[in-house]
């Protein structure tokens, strides 16, 4: 393939490849019509003179001598005629009119004239016919230079046959150049693969300066730029999910612990134990199955959302109203906590799945009103493309562990007090929850303290997405 490119990159190649050759087809055309020059039209009348007089003074005892040489060369004969145009050796007409007064002047500058209508008439028609003087007075030698019309000149047939040939020879010689360079680079591109083979994901094509393959080279680049992309993800998912589970063989071990110690007190020791007691280890039980539940559902929600089809939303979501749906649950289960809704901005739409959405949220909103004391502000927030969402409660902040886990696997659980009446166990993985949820609508999950004067006034849970 033949392509803009290849001939910016290789312009001076292949213009000295052809020039070269165009000169040597020059050459050897002149080489080969010289062998033939004397047929060439020799415009110096001397040159007729020199003829004659090289056979003889008499131009009458020259010509016979001369027409010899002629026929044996292939050439037309020569004839002398008067100014009438009449043949001094036949008495025809040779001329169709005398010689003009003009063409009389020219002949006696030494000068030869043409007879014909065209000194440059070669093919088809007669031979250009030329009158010269002669060392007698009023005698003129005619003569028709070119062979005859049988016997075209082969000057032109070979200046012409040599230069396609040599213009071919040229296109031919640059073209293997070019395709030595192809060669090349299948070469280095197979190396590349090798390399990407053996596991060097970081192995890439060289890109050169006016490359025709140019394009193939960046579409080969990117394409492994984003394999190893791929494979370094798929990676740290394989990280993520044997960390996940370790800390679940810890987890379900704790509860299913508890359970059968409780399960054998009750049985061994079922008679001996007073009813308060009783209802105390059964508390304790169903507590240890309630983290177990909820820890199962947790991993099994955390699993699927890291499926395909999890990763891009294809419905429009109003997050302030997705908000204010939380809000309203939340406020009847903490009706003792005051929830304040700030929005600045016009849109608050992002493209998603609802289902991520509201479990987004709703972790949000359980993490805020666990802890909060009285209040919980969220902020809502649009600049240009950027949307950003703050949950701050107003209770004891994070620890600075807390804040190194947010986003990460516990590897303890957590009693958590919503009333003096009711607890509920934290399994650990709801910041992991969110924050899979928020990188797969593109979006990032911060944590931290709000601190005035050195003294923690609350925590700040914050989102930040970019529109579609």
């Amino acid at each position: 393939m033949i392509t803009k490119p290849l001939f910016r990159k290789n312009f001076l190649i292949f213009a000295s490849i052809i020039l070269v050759f165009v000169v040597v087809a020059i050459a050897l055309s002149w080489i080969l019509t010289s062998f033939e020059r004397d047929r060439m039209f020799l415009r110096p009348a001397g040159m007729n003179r020199a003829l004659l007089d090289a056979y003889d003074k008499d131009p009458f005892k020259a010509l016979p001598l001369l027409n010899e040489f002629s026929r044996k060369n292939g050439l037309e004969k020569h004839d002398l005629i008067n100014a009438d145009g009449v043949s001094l050796t036949t008495g025809k007409k040779v001329l169709s009119s005398a010689l003009t007064d003009d063409q009389m002047h020219a002949l006696k500058k030494d000068l030869a004239i043409s007879a014909s209508p065209s000194e440059t008439q070669r093919m088809p028609g007669p031979p250009p016919e030329v009158i010269s003087v002669t060392n007698q007075e009023g005698v003129f030698l005619l003569s028709k230079f070119g062979g005859p019309r049988d016997k075209p000149p082969i000057g032109p047939i070979v200046t012409l046959t040599a230069l396609i040939a040599c213009i071919i020879i040229s296109i031919g010689i640059a073209l293997l150049y070019q395709f030595s360079k192809y060669q090349e680079r299948s070469r280095e591109a197979l190396d590349v693969l090798n390399s990407l083979r053996e596991g060097n994901l970081s192995a890439r094509l060289p890109s050169r300066k006016f490359d025709e393959l140019a394009l193939l080279t960046n579409a080969f680049n990117e394409m492994a730029g984003d394999l190893e992309n791929m494979v370094e993800q798929l990676r740290k998912a394989d990280r993520t999910r044997r960390e996940l589970l370790q800390d679940l063989a810890h987890d379900l071990r704790t509860p299913l612990a508890s359970l059968r110690s409780f399960l054998e007190t009750l049985q061994t020791a079922n008679h001996q134990l007073s009813e308060e007691k009783r209802q105390e280890v059964l508390s304790l039980s169903f507590t240890e199955v309630e983290y177990f539940g909820k820890l199962v559902e947790d991993l099994l929600f955390l699993a699927q959302i890291t499926e395909p089809k999890y990763s891009l939303g294809t419905e429009t979501i109003r997050l302030d109203e997705r908000i204010q749906e939380q809000i309203t649950v939340f406020r009847q289960r903490y009706p003792r906590l005051q929830f304040d809704f700030q929005k600045t901005g016009d849109t608050f739409v992002l493209m998603g799945a609802p289902r991520l959405i509201d479990r987004m949220l709703r972790n949000a909103f359980e993490n805020s009103s666990s802890f909060a004391k009285s209040k919980i502000r969220i902020e809502l927030t649009q600049s240009g493309k950027d949307l950003q969402l703050q949950l701050i409660d107003d209770g004891p902040g994070f620890s600075e562990k807390g804040l190194l886990e947010f986003g990460h696997k516990k590897s303890s659980r957590t009693l958590v007090s919503e009333s003096s009446d009711n607890k509920r166990i934290s399994v650990g993985i709801g910041s992991v929850i969110m924050k899979e949820i928020a990188q797969l609508h593109g979006g990032l999950l911060r944590a931290s303290n709000q601190v005035e004067d050195g003294k923690v006034l609350g925590a700040k849970v914050s989102f930040s997405f970019t529109k579609s």
